[in-house]
């Protein structure tokens, strides 16, 4: 919270210095006049004034910068490069410029102190700061740049000298105008036409600029994936790895042949569905549930998922997150995959190789369909169970359901249960909770009542996990916690906490335990989080921060007004980019891979690698000291970084986005991709395969 502070004082000094610098160099560009001695004294002073607030200002903006950059460099790298240069150098030059004429005209108010405050190198330094500070602004809130990149960079700083040059010479031409007695005054006529032409011009200008911009966003009818090359992503086939040998992501399956050791059949419908509290919502469902049917396995085990598709003018796909199946069966629309049109099947298979708790949605419009309801529990049990004998295992999947666009409170936490649900349990009774967050917003949940062990998180097991008490858990979009604790003679509750400013509230709903379903607790609102990097005890792993990485990757995040596939809208920007711009990466089979996550958004992303699972080495600079944390989601908070790391030995094309979806639909997202890896698939409007 204190980084999003830092950053909205940021903007707000941007914005202060833009509009005060911008006044200011609309009233130094006047033709000079001089009327009195007293308004030429007061002109001055004002003007002084002026200046030394907006020197105030770059002070405010150079403070924000360094509170911003006490995080990490990388929050900051854009603004010490492009920023702060091209105001701090020109308000220098008002100081050194023209400071001095306008105390000369302070102390001696003439028509010739008036005048010399008229001279290009009296007026452009204040432009140039305007201008700088415009720059900054924009930089800041609409277009933002990622980490310093040359060409970037060179463009701005090409394209504002440019502008400066302009202005000198124009100034320098009304300067001689104006000290050889002024231009001759043209009639009203002639001003107003003249007036209006460049009203006419300038509104051309802007409306073109703006059109021409909002064209280059409109995405293409037609994409193949590894067609968009940028951030080192090859075209198809390219460099092939192994003597340059392809192979189509249509190859890439789960066995075929083999007789399945489970089966299972989901039928996606629309369908009116009534919550506890009695509203209804217009829903998309798998086999008319929500969730959809809990797919409960043992690892190894080989799975046959069949999908029928009911719903009427609209295709679907089936996406099993967390789980490293092959690549085609990972269920992308217009990647792996066509979409399951109306009426059509798909099958799919695989044979999971890691336990826990996991989940499966739709990929194809998931912004849409996922809140909508395309979504089930997929639970990937140990060859023995891990679980105590009688063990209440109960699958807690929040999911904010929508009507008319506008979210529904309380989400609900059992399907359609939003409200407060009481449940039984008597004292002694060992239970597991495992909480799934289906939504993309990070859901925070306390558990009042007895202390708590996390025995998994996305799924894998915690080594050693320890009794947790007075802490929330912080569980961001697509991601699972796995809570065991044993049911106390008193009542147990589990609560979602929401954070407003510094406020934490307590959001109605929820879940209650007691010995005979009655009873109360109020909820626990901790402030202290709990931190998964320092849980458990530590394991030897494959590999870890002293590896040797035959890759490095970093992505900072962003928001920025600007225009989306045509339209004025909040774009999702990984290192000032979005899809199909933002960066992808393209590995090698074996390749080790490190990556770097920096947040400098108004809003957590919650970044999910599809076919693989990331080994955290630190956050915020200090590195993870518990049990190996190894998560498919990777939530990263407001101002925060992450390092992580992964072996490429799932080849494919892989999704690498944010899941919180509204942000992938709007451009946070991108592509791990192998070498030599190509798709017969391709995806936009002018095929059946939507975008997020």
């Amino acid at each position: 919270m204190l980084f999003e502070s830092y950053l909205n004082y940021d903007i707000e000094v941007a914005l202060f210095l833009t509009l005060l610098w911008g006044t200011s160099a609309v009233l130094v560009a006047r033709k000079p006049r001089h009327r009195s001695d007293k308004r030429g004294r007061r002109r001055a002073t004002f003007m002084l004034v002026l200046v030394a607030l907006g020197w105030l200002g770059v002070a405010g903006r150079l403070v924000t910068t360094a509170l911003m950059g006490s995080f990490d460099y990388l929050f900051v790298a854009d603004r010490v490069a492009v920023a702060l240069p091209l105001v701090i150098l020109p308000a220098v030059a008002v100081l050194v410029l023209a400071v001095p004429r306008w105390l000369a005209h302070r102390r001696n108010p003439s028509a010739e102190t008036r005048l010399a405050t008229f001279a290009p190198q009296a007026v452009v330094p204040f432009q140039a700061t305007a201008l700088g500070a415009l720059t900054g602004f924009v930089t800041a809130i609409l277009v933002t740049m990622g980490p310093p990149q040359l060409v970037p960079i060179l463009t701005i700083y090409v394209g504002f000298l440019t502008v400066l040059v302009g202005l000198w010479l124009w100034q320098q031409y009304r300067y001689r105008v104006a000290a050889n007695g002024g231009p001759v005054r043209r009639s009203l006529p002639v001003r107003a036409v003249r007036g209006v032409a460049v009203v006419a011009v300038f509104a051309l200008v802007l409306v073109g600029g703006l059109s021409w911009a909002a064209n280059e966003t409109v995405l293409p009818g037609r994409m193949n994936m590894t067609d968009h090359a940028h951030g080192g992503v090859s075209a198809s086939g390219a460099h092939g790895h192994g003597g340059g040998r392809t192979v189509s992501v249509a190859d890439l399956t789960g066995p075929r042949s083999e007789t399945p050791d489970r089966k299972f059949t989901l039928v996606a419908e629309a369908q009116k569905l009534r919550l506890a509290s009695g509203k209804e919502v217009d829903a998309w469902l798998f086999n008319g549930q929500s969730p959809g049917p809990e797919l409960r396995v043992k690892k190894g085990e080989l799975i046959e998922v069949t999908v029928h598709n009911k719903v009427p003018d609209t295709s679907v796909s089936v996406h099993w997150h967390g789980v490293d199946v092959p690549n085609a069966e990972d269920g992308v629309a217009g990647v792996t995959q066509d979409a399951i049109q109306p009426g059509g099947t798909h099958v799919y298979r695989f044979r999971p190789d890691e336990v826990g708790t996991h989940w499966y949605h739709s990929h194809q419009q998931s912004s849409i369909q996922v809140k909508k309801g395309l979504f089930g529990p997929l639970i990937i049990e140990p060859e023995q169970s891990d679980l105590a004998p009688g063990t209440q295992d109960l699958i807690v999947s929040a999911h904010t359901w929508y009507e008319d666009k506008l979210p529904l409170e309380p989400p609900a936490l059992f399907g359609t249960i939003d409200q407060l649900e009481r449940r039984k349990m008597a004292p002694g009774t060992p239970v597991r909770l495992r909480l799934i967050n289906t939504d993309g917003a990070t859901h925070r949940y306390s558990l009042t009542g007895t202390p708590f062990k996390v025995v998994a998180i996305d799924g894998n097991p915690v080594n050693e996990p320890t009794e947790v008490a007075g802490k929330q858990l912080v569980i961001g979009g697509g991601g699972r916690y796995d809570v065991e604790f044993a049911m106390p003679a008193q009542p147990v509750r589990l609560t979602e906490l929401r954070r407003y400013g510094k406020e934490l509230r307590v959001v109605e709903g929820g879940l209650l335990f007691s010995a005979d379903g009655t009873g109360d607790v109020p909820p626990d609102k901790p402030q202290e989080t709990f931190d998964p990097t320092t849980y458990g005890s530590p394991l030897p792993t494959e590999f870890g921060r002293d590896s040797k990485f035959t890759k490095t990757h970093s992505l900072v995040f962003d928001n920025e007004l600007w225009f989306y596939d045509g339209k004025f809208t909040v774009v999702w920007a990984s290192n000032g980019m979005a899809f199909p711009k933002a960066p992808s990466l393209t590995v090698r089979e074996g390749d080790l891979v490190k990556v770097r996550f920096a947040n400098r958004s108004h809003f957590d992303h919650p970044m999910h690698l599809h076919g693989h699972h990331v080994l955290v080495l630190s956050r915020n600079g200090k590195p993870a000291t518990g049990s190996p944390l190894w998560l498919d989601t990777v939530n990263v908070e407001v101002g925060e970084i992450w390092e992580v790391a992964f072996k490429a030995d799932n080849p494919g094309l892989w999704m690498d986005h944010c899941h919180n979806l509204d942000h992938a639909a709007a451009g946070m997202m991108s592509h791990v991709i192998y070498e030599g890896v190509t798709t017969p698939y391709e995806v936009g409007h002018d095929t059946p395969n939507e975008l997020e």
